[in-house]
């Protein structure tokens, strides 16, 4: 028997039967729900770091993409917005197309 204790997506259940395996599962909190999607996130930073093929890389961005979607939904928000939110922060801000690497500032 292993014990997992993190967040799975919504198939895993039934991906288990399939295998012939019988899983345990609470739904969780909203708080903790929130909770286990930032862990989740800092899993899926960690993972994308460390892939080793632009396939593993690109799987692990697709991962972190549905973490965000999830996210977005916690904090109330549409995809919509967040990208407005995004949009008003590159325009502000810039976005990462120079591919500046800031050394030092000087008083």
């Amino acid at each position: 028997m292993a014990y997992y204790n993190k967040l799975v997506r919504d198939k895993i259940p039934e991906l288990l039967e399939q295998a012939g395996k019988k899983g345990t599962f609470r739904i969780l909190g909203n708080q903790e729900f929130e909770s286990e999607l930032k862990k989740k996130l800092a899993e899926g930073v960690k993972e994308y770091r460390e892939a080793k093929s632009e396939i593993h890389a690109a799987e692990e961005l697709a991962e972190l993409f549905e973490i965000l979607i999830a996210l977005t939904k916690v904090h109330e928000l549409t995809l919509r917005e967040l990208d407005e939110i995004r949009q008003e922060k590159a325009r502000k801000h810039g976005r990462f197309h120079e591919r500046l690497f800031l050394i030092k500032v000087e008083d």
